[in-house]
């Protein structure tokens, strides 16, 4: 995929809080960095979105019996037979 340049206006702390994490090592540039912390937060997002669709499955779900409870119940059915 192609890069593209984006032209950014931060805070100033933001900036120099980034180029602490630079200076410590974590990073090689503010590039490397801020791609990072983008990465992280569509990560975030996407896992909050994953997060709510297996909530609504198990609400959805919540008043039907769990998988071990139907496999007992299909063993209890079969020892009878």
């Amino acid at each position: 995929m192609g890069r593209v340049q984006v032209n950014l206006k931060l805070e100033e702390g933001l900036v120099k809080e980034v180029e602490k994490l630079i200076k410590q090592g974590y990073f090689n540039s503010k590039t490397e960095a801020f791609v990072e912390a983008l990465r992280l937060l569509i990560r975030s997002y996407k896992a909050k979105v994953l997060i709510e669709q297996i909530e609504e499955v198990r609400e959805s779900t919540e008043g039907l019996p769990s998988a071990t409870e139907a496999i007992v119940e299909a063993h209890e059915e079969e020892d009878r037979s």
